[in-house]
């Protein structure tokens, strides 16, 4: 061990080298610990401007210190391994949106929020918080009203968390979600929507097996057809809040979905899903005596260097508007890949009783809906791009635009067929 005066020695001898403490000073008259005098050390060994005595001097100083030393080393280690587990990302977007209801261009900006935890070296933790501000006085009805993602209007600005999960495995080729999640099954190309629940994926080889249920946690409107002001679901119309909580939108009576699903890669351009789904909702079929079940089909081909074909077909056993499909030409794959700009043309018809709720909507905005829908999007720059839909089309049952059938007024007799949605987006 380095005896006091020869300590004393060395660290008179890096005066200027040594910083001491954060003040500056040496406070000659306190007693030093050890582990204060490590710290100093630790400061003068990452320095890179000192001579070759001084830094002979340090290394001296360091053998003496080796133990606290280390054991300042293992605290930032662990302290960097913990900062390093959780992640924050997000985008921001500034959206124009114009079509289906109103005449008047809705703007609004959107704010995503994603923080994951790292807990050990198989569970992780997720978080997803949604902000969207109403930019223009050109709402619903001519209103300063703003429907937010809870169902509430008359509100500029919504804010909502949108995920919450833990996730992990629970065996060998498993992965396990518990929370508020969106279901993973055939691209949520009928089961969309949110639930409060859990899903279990197992993977062997090329098969995937997929299955969840839970309690859905989207606003009711957002799950009927084009018009969110009225629930129609196996044929019914009706406002859409009967039975709710109005303040928040939520159907007090219990809306419950789940699922299954068995997807397989066949070869590495080729692959094809089969699933079903149920909707146990209260309201919107025979007063709870009955819920939506349908099957789902879904198949991915890729036709040449970049162009791929996807397509689904589902149906439903409600006999109103129970089938729905999508068939797509996608060019240059998904905008938030490493392709400079991509594009897609597709045909969808949506009906209200062969989805729960679609993830392919877009332009068309909700099930009830048939038509082309185009899609161009461009990277400008580094995590910055611009996505276009534009959606032509028309509502698949001519009823729900009879302005003389008693529930839509004359003011909506005559909805957009076009619609256009833009978004540019900053990610981080």
């Amino acid at each position: 061990m380095m005896k006091k005066h020869v300590l004393a020695a060395a660290v008179s001898a890096l005066v200027g080298v040594i910083e001491g403490y954060g003040d500056g000073t040496f406070q000659g008259s306190k007693n030093i610990t050890r582990y204060e005098m490590a710290q100093m050390v630790a400061k003068a060994m990452a320095k890179n401007d000192v001579s070759a005595a001084d830094k002979a001097m340090i290394d001296k100083l360091a053998a003496e210190f080796a133990d606290e030393l280390n054991n300042l080393g293992v605290r930032v280690a662990n302290l960097e391994k913990h900062a390093d587990n959780v992640k924050w990302s997000g985008v921001f977007a500034q959206k124009a949106m114009e079509g289906n209801h109103e005449n008047s261009t809705w703007w609004e900006k959107e704010l995503f929020l994603n923080v994951d935890g790292q807990v050990n070296d198989d569970w992780k933790v997720h978080a997803g918080i949604d902000t969207k501000w109403g930019t223009n006085d050109k709402g619903f009805n001519g209103e300063e009203e703003f429907s937010d993602a809870y169902g509430a209007s008359n509100h500029k600005v919504s804010n909502m968390l949108y995920h919450v999960y833990a996730q992990g495995p629970l065996f060998k080729g498993s992965n396990f979600t518990f929370g508020l999640f969106t279901p993973g099954l055939q691209s949520g190309y009928v089961g969309n929507a949110r639930v409060k629940g859990a899903e279990l994926d197992y993977k062997v080889g090329k098969t995937s097996i997929k299955a969840y249920g839970g309690r859905v946690n989207e606003k009711v409107g957002d799950l009927s057809s084009n018009w969110s002001g009225y629930f129609r679901r196996g044929g019914g119309i009706g406002d859409y809040k009967t039975g709710q909580d109005t303040e928040t939108g939520f159907d007090d009576r219990g809306l419950y979905a789940w699922g299954a699903s068995v997807e397989h890669a066949f070869t590495d351009k080729t692959a094809a899903g089969l699933g079903y789904y149920q909707l146990k909702h209260s309201y919107a079929y025979d007063n709870g005596s009955s819920s939506l079940g349908l099957w789902a089909v879904d198949f991915r081909q890729n036709l040449a260097k970049n162009l791929d074909l996807t397509a689904f077909y589902s149906h439903g056993n409600q006999h109103f508007q129970n089938k729905a499909y999508d068939i797509r030409l996608t060019y240059n794959g998904s905008p938030w890949g490493s392709k400079p700009w991509g594009a897609a043309l597709g045909y969808r018809y949506l009906g209200s009783d062969a989805l729960i709720m679609s993830s392919v909507v877009n332009g068309s905005e909700k099930p009830g809906m048939k038509g082309l829908e185009a899609q161009l999007w461009f990277h400008l720059a580094k995590n910055i791009q611009l996505q276009n839909y534009f959606f032509n089309g028309s509502p698949i049952d001519s009823f729900y635009n009879d302005s003389n059938n008693g529930a839509i007024s004359g003011s909506r007799q005559n909805y957009h067929r076009t619609a256009y949605f833009s978004s540019l987006i900053f990610a981080f």
